[in-house]
């Protein structure tokens, strides 16, 4: 039973820039890799402080951001002269609607990619990389979607639930969650709308959401 804080919002991905001048699409490459390795970098390095589960996910991460498929169709776009974050996003839905497509395991990789897409994206633009406020109290966590990366790195005194409007069961996020000990519920469509601040009360066992719950009956459960 707590208030409810949201993910800082993800960048803005940009469309319609000016094609890449053929003279300047090996440097773009070259910025895109160094971006990538960075990011594959930091990740990796949660992963060493990780342990079981999360630790395992964040090294696939890590691996997922210097993918050479992933990376060789990013490359195959800025030859052609579009920007580098525009290929980062085009490539990044290419291979998401194969894991779509494939179902199970592997369409749950999706939310897996675009976070490495968005990260290496600020890198390159040099611009914060994506993440996640600190409350300033126990709060309730609500996303449209929470990446691996962030949630291995989340505080349980500070975080006492997590709830999303996508996702599934067996999503990474999701895992890692009940690895941490933090409540986890998915697939809450009504959370779209739910402000900041609103008490919530997150029942994980049972799948359920309460907003603006009776006070005294929530802290009695």
């Amino acid at each position: 039973y707590a208030p409810v804080i949201w993910t800082s919002p993800r960048p803005e991905l940009v469309t319609g820039r000016p094609r890449v001048p053929e003279a300047d699409r090996d440097d773009q490459k070259t910025a895109l890799r160094s971006a990538a390795a960075t990011v594959a970098g930091r990740i990796r390095d949660r992963g060493s402080a990780a342990s079981g589960v999360a630790a395992e996910v964040l090294t696939a991460n890590a691996a997922l951001a210097e993918d050479r498929g992933w990376l060789g169709a990013v490359e195959k776009l800025i030859a052609t002269g579009t920007p580098a974050a525009e290929a980062a996003a085009e490539a990044t839905d290419q291979f998401n609607t194969l894991f779509a497509q494939m179902g199970g395991l592997m369409a749950e990789r999706v939310t897996d990619l675009r976070d490495v897409r968005d990260r290496v994206i600020a890198e390159f633009e040099g611009r914060p990389e994506p993440g996640i406020p600190t409350p300033s109290e126990p709060s309730v966590l609500c996303a449209d979607d929470l990446a691996p990366a962030d949630t291995a790195g989340l505080d349980a005194d500070l975080i006492v639930g997590i709830a999303t409007v996508l996702g599934g069961p067996t999503s990474h996020t999701a895992i890692i969650a009940r690895q941490l000990g933090i409540p986890c519920v998915v697939a809450v469509r009504e959370l779209e709308g739910l402000g900041a601040g609103r008490f919530v009360l997150l029942d994980g066992e049972a799948g359920a959401l309460t907003v603006d719950p009776d006070p005294a009956l929530a802290r009695a459960r």
